[in-house]
């Protein structure tokens, strides 16, 4: 049974973590960062072809992998790789404060909100007319992509911060950078047009994967500030990416991390983080159209869901990464699952009951001493491993945003 003394727990552990990631100036280092090193990124970009080469190409890149996971601050330290603010990160934390200034009407959270997004508005990406943003590291995407290239994900994530800072304060000039965000998407990412109805924008300006949880952001966006302004050019290009969810959405109610076109690039992938991704962007644009196209999508969605990725033993929860696979286990999984359910929870009882249980457990599995978020749990055989780094953006930004949400919806819900 919940306890007011589980509450408090959940938040104690959300107020130690802002201090911690306050007391490091939300800086800190990523999954990725290493990787996008001009070492590994040579590594990276060696063929495949000749079979000779791909060889040299497993025996290079297979111990800086494996090196890397079990040893990331030492590689980190070889490699100098310094910590960074990341712009996705930042936008996470924003989101978070304004929960908390909701929960609480405390300025002190709302004051922090508008530093951070005025760091945004300050660090976008350059080059480019419209506001926009991307990682601060090289990362291989089939090809380098240079740092601070601007990406529909990082973007959209902003652009959710900005959002939210609008719904909660009225300030136009927050709208102003949503539809500033919104020409980003339209005027510099590529678009397929996969068919009359239906459309894909790409992962950034350079690449044309066609990536369906990065579309469906993108769509997303595009409705939330086309039907605020009455943009009917923002509405029909966000219609057409979210249809192409619905063209491709499978029998079992999932979504295939690829487009079908690409699909063999990474064949029939779903996993936990991208799959509550979509659920909630397609909740989100049946809030917003009205269509109850995407209210059946979504529920198809967290059907599948709750059957493939809550292990439940007993009185007991947690989050699968994969479907019906609890290793390895992710902190960026972990935080979905919160998120997710706590989005849901108004709608859909069961929701209700899995989230204050996935809440403490992953709290309790996934905390460290400091009070900042492992990594990731692996098992090999009858061994657990455990990297115990603190990403700033994968885990604690996105723990930060969980525990927060979490606790806004406690608070709309009278649970004090």
């Amino acid at each position: 049974m919940f306890s007011v003394n589980d509450l408090n727990t959940i938040k104690e552990t959300l107020f130690n973590l802002e201090k911690k990631v306050e007391s490091l100036n939300y800086e800190g280092f990523d999954p990725y960062d290493v990787k996008g090193h001009s070492f590994f990124m040579w590594a990276l970009g060696l063929p495949r072809d000749p079979f000779y080469m791909n060889i040299f190409r497993k025996l290079i890149l297979g111990p800086l992998v494996i090196g890397e996971y079990l040893f990331p601050k030492n590689f980190r330290i070889i490699f100098m790789v310094k910590p960074k603010k990341n712009a996705k990160g930042i936008g996470l934390f924003v989101k978070g404060y304004l929960n908390l200034y909701q929960v609480t009407g405390n300025e002190l959270w709302l004051n922090k909100a508008i530093s951070l997004l005025d760091w945004l508005i300050e660090n976008k990406s350059k080059g480019y007319k419209h506001y926009c943003w991307g990682y601060p590291f090289n990362w291989d995407n089939f090809e380098v992509i240079p740092a601070y290239t601007p990406a529909s994900v990082v973007s959209a994530a902003v652009f959710d911060a900005f959002w939210h800072a609008w719904l909660v304060t009225g300030e136009k000039k927050y709208l102003y950078v949503c539809s500033e965000i919104a020409l980003f998407f339209i005027d510099n990412l590529n678009i397929t047009e996969i068919n009359e109805n239906a459309i894909c924008f790409s992962y950034t300006p350079l690449d044309r994967l066609q990536v369906h949880n990065t579309n469906l952001m993108v769509a997303d966006c595009l409705l939330k500030v086309g039907y605020a302004e009455s943009n009917e050019k923002f509405i029909l290009y966000g219609k057409k990416a979210a249809n192409f969810a619905l063209l491709e959405q499978n029998k079992d109610g999932s979504i295939f991390y690829y487009g079908s076109a690409q699909n063999h690039i990474n064949p029939n992938r779903v996993d936990h983080y991208h799959s509550g991704f979509e659920i909630r962007c397609l909740l989100n644009i049946w809030l917003t159209t009205k269509d109850v196209n995407f209210l059946k999508a979504y529920q198809r969605y967290y059907e599948f869901y709750l059957k493939n990725f809550i292990f439940q033993k007993d009185d007991y929860y947690f989050p699968f990464m994969y479907p019906n696979k609890l290793y390895p286990i992710n902190i960026h999984s972990c935080a979905e699952s919160i998120i997710l359910n706590a989005e849901l929870a108004p709608l859909d009882e069961r929701a209700i009951d899995i989230l204050d249980k996935i809440t403490l457990s992953v709290i309790s599995k996934m905390i460290r001493r400091d009070g900042m978020f492992k990594f990731m749990i692996q098992k090999f055989g009858t061994l657990e491993f455990t990297s115990s780094i603190a990403y700033m953006r994968w885990g604690q930004a996105w723990m930060f945003l969980a525990l927060s949400t979490y606790l806004r919806f406690k608070s709309i819900n009278e649970i004090k």
